[in-house]
């Protein structure tokens, strides 16, 4: 393809005489394609804080994406070309590792890709993108073309950057709004935002507008007539009790009602566009003022008396929104500052389709069950008012770790797409749910489920889990008003272990503390994660494990299928403590009647002292379970709950890769059984490194089981074992990932371990 000079001359000539920001960027990438004769053109800029880009211009993309599609530094091949501030030419794009799919921008179509940095003075301004239907790369003449017209468009585009007008431009017309937060559980979900905690007063209530303003007058009419109801059955049951003054306040309220200022007030605001409750408010406020400015002290009082009707008729406003638990239909994304085990537990588990935190992180704890429950969640989302989108449509991106608020049709749709795909490759699993974890030359892997949410065990059992390798049983401590009795808690662990028998169930001792509070037993603590935690707060108060104990065994004497593990183990006395607390609870139910079998009692290596000390600790316990989101923390000093550092968290690390062989290989020497639980378990390029490791058995969250499983049939361990040796000299995780990924980009999965494009086992 021939670009002469003149071509490019004319080119910048006509974009000078473009004045308005919107206008000169789409002749930029009209004028470009139809010169390069390809069929997308795109302008990329980076946002103000200079940490991620977003689409500023398109000729070929859905336009709908302008002002929406974001991309981080280094993310997708666009975000390598700002970090790398180098060229990409490639054949087929989507096949490439770094290939991130935007769903509102529609570009699977497209194939060859070519994109140049936008620079100015070494600044960093943007990036330039043709693609095209062909399975070809571009031409080197289409290359040197391109990266000229960026370097004669740098300036002028960096003039539009400093100025930020074209962020207000190009998001003038697009009302849905996109936030970025951190990966808590990996998926996409569609669903009606519910608010977890959403009793607030009226003067708290902030601005917020409506999609549907038919159904909010609905909604407002029988809130209306719901305290009207109210009112009537109160002056009817204490009328006859009460002064005659006192019960002439019924009458005010009533007449307060039926206000015309009151009633078509908020119609009008909702006609507007304003949210019922925000109307309210308005109106309200409105309405109060008009009384506190009268010189008459009665009438001055009644703007009390207006307030108070107005939170009436909020609180039953805010119980019209309750009423979408009743309909079995809706699907809910839970929206909150960080939604509790116990606020998770109250809500019908079928019809969460995911979760949005506006603090928390990839490793809290929300996030961990979010993953055992595979239901998508982004968390630590800033810049959100939560209560301003009350009722509205919210996708959940936890691939991208963003969240998209009122998203338009045709981008709901392409995620509902995108849905139906993941959930008919799921399907597709369900034929290996019998079948064993077994590698291509035999080596055998037990794949076992973490669980401890609810008592019902479907969810593993229906991915083929092999057992439960971590049972927390913290979390039916946390749902509860009060510490759970012996028999409450006997029954819960009966029906777990009868769910799983034959197939064992490690069952944790209550391990509270860190990120684990619980409601009724406030702990605080300067330093929690190295305080009064785990085994530590239940030998202190020894009569609550003690109970705990006695409820485990009173289960497993039915079962038989029970082993005991203990957390946070740090010195050998901690482990001994524990054996002869089960061993008086065992002799003092025999006395009672009940004989009972002593489980296995096995301990989880989360602190470092545990694995230095494991020679020592061996003769007291059966086998040890690697807790390895703890062990990773301590190992390596970083808060997985701090956004300052918790960048830094990656279960990869070298240091890890030298504990984690210790562990094994000790575990061998003494002839014990070791395992691995914890979010490593999950991560397509640990697990690899795992088997090559030799950790046989692992514990992970039910719904990561088939892609797991499908992982490990469809590798050689004997492959993986050099990849290991070149691991064991690596300086810093992103190395050593880089090792291991080739082989996912092989079977077809992306490095970030999503689901490969095709069905069939390979």
């Amino acid at each position: 393809m021939h670009h002469p000079l003149s071509t490019l001359t004319s080119l910048v000539e006509q974009i000078a005489r473009t004045q308005n920001p919107t206008a000169m960027m789409s002749t930029i990438v009209q004028r470009l394609s139809e010169l390069m004769k390809v069929e997308v053109c795109s302008i990329y800029l980076c946002t103000p804080e200079r940490d991620s880009l977003i689409l500023a211009a398109t000729k070929g993309l859905a336009p709908t994406a302008v002002g929406h599609a974001h991309l981080a530094i280094n993310e997708g091949l666009v975000g390598h070309i700002a970090a790398s501030l180098s060229a990409v030419n490639l054949a087929d794009a989507p096949a490439d590792d770094r290939f991130v799919y935007i769903p509102e921008t529609h570009e699977m179509a497209y194939h060859r890709f070519l994109g140049v940095p936008l620079l100015h003075l070494r600044k960093l301004v943007g990036v330039l993108v043709i693609q095209g239907h062909q399975r070809e790369p571009f031409s080197e003449e289409d290359e040197a073309f391109l990266i000229t017209v960026a370097s004669q468009l740098g300036s002028t585009l960096y003039q539009l950057h400093r100025d930020g007008e074209w962020m207000s431009d190009v998001q003038e017309s697009t009302p849905y709004r996109r936030y970025r937060g951190v990966k808590g559980a990996p998926g996409v979900g569609c669903g009606r935002l519910w608010l977890v905690h959403p009793q607030i007063s009226l003067a708290e209530i902030k601005s917020s507008i409506t999609s549907n303003p038919a159904q909010q007058k609905s909604d407002f009419a029988e809130a209306l007539d719901a305290v009207k109801e109210e009112l009537e059955s109160g002056s009817g049951r204490l009328g006859q009790h009460l002064p005659s003054d006192v019960s002439a306040l019924f009458n005010v309220y009533q007449l307060m009602l039926q206000s015309p200022e009151l009633c078509n007030g908020v119609k009008q605001l909702i006609s507007e566009g304003a949210s019922a409750e925000w109307a309210l408010k308005q109106t309200i406020d409105t309405m109060a003022s008009a009384f506190e400015q009268s010189e008459d002290p009665y009438m001055k009082a009644r703007s009390e008396d207006i307030h108070n009707i107005g939170q009436r008729i909020l609180n039953q406003l805010l119980e019209r929104d309750q009423q979408v638990l009743e309909a079995p239909d809706e699907e809910l994304i839970l929206g909150g500052e960080l939604i509790s085990i116990a606020d998770l537990a109250s809500f019908p588990l079928e019809r969460i389709r995911g979760l949005i935190c506006t603090s928390g992180s990839t490793l809290s704890h929300t996030a961990i069950v979010a993953n055992a429950l595979g239901i998508p969640a982004v968390m630590g989302i800033e810049g959100v008012e939560l209560e301003q989108y009350r009722g509205a449509k919210v996708i959940v991106d936890g691939n991208r770790s963003e969240c998209v608020l009122n998203p338009p049709l045709a981008l709901l749709n392409e995620y509902k797409r995108m849905i139906a795909q993941e959930n008919r490759f799921m399907r597709g699993l369900e034929r290996l749910r019998n079948v064993p974890a077994e590698t291509l030359d035999g080596t055998r892997i037990r794949l076992l489920t973490n669980t401890g949410l609810l008592a019902d065990a479907t969810p593993g059992l229906e991915r083929g889990a092999e057992g439960v390798g971590l049972y927390r049983s913290e979390i039916p401590f946390m749902v509860h008003a009060s510490f759970p009795t012996e028999q409450e808690q006997y029954r819960i662990y009966v029906k777990v272990l009868k769910a799983y028998s034959p197939y064992p169930v490690s069952m944790r001792t209550l391990d509270i503390g860190g990120d684990k509070q619980l409601p009724y037993f406030e702990i605080n603590e300067s330093n929690p994660y190295l305080g009064w935690r785990g085994i530590r707060f239940t030998l202190d108060n020894t009569q609550l494990l003690v109970t705990q104990i006695r409820a485990m065994l009173r289960a497993h004497a039915e079962c038989g299928n029970l082993k005991v593990l203990v957390p946070m183990i740090s010195r050998v006395d901690e482990i001994i403590a524990v054996r002869e607390l089960i061993a008086k609870a065992a002799d003092a139910l025999k006395r009672d009647g009940i004989e009972v079998p002593l489980p296995e009692l096995g301990m989880m290596i989360e602190v470092p002292s545990a694995m230095l000390l494991l020679p020592k600790l061996a003769p007291h316990i059966d086998f040890v379970s690697v807790g390895s989101n703890d062990l990773t923390q301590y190992l390596i000093a970083v808060d997985r709950n701090n956004p300052r550092v918790s960048s830094l968290f990656d279960n990869m690390h070298p240091a890890m890769l030298v504990a984690l062989e210790q562990i094994i290989d000790t575990c061998r020497r003494l002839e014990l059984p070791a395992s691995l639980c914890g979010e490593m378990a999950s991560d397509p390029v640990a697990v690899l490194m795992l088997v090559a490791m030799g950790y046989d058995s692992l514990s992970l969250s039910a719904y990561n089981i088939p892609k797991i499983k499908l992982l490990i049939r469809s590798v050689r361990r004997a492959d993986l074992l050099p990849i290991l040796e070149q691991a064991r000299d690596c300086t810093d995780e992103s190395q050593i990932r880089a090792l291991f990924e080739p082989v996912l980009e092989r079977l077809g999965w992306s490095t970030d371990g999503r689901q490969p494009p095709s069905e069939a086992e390979t």
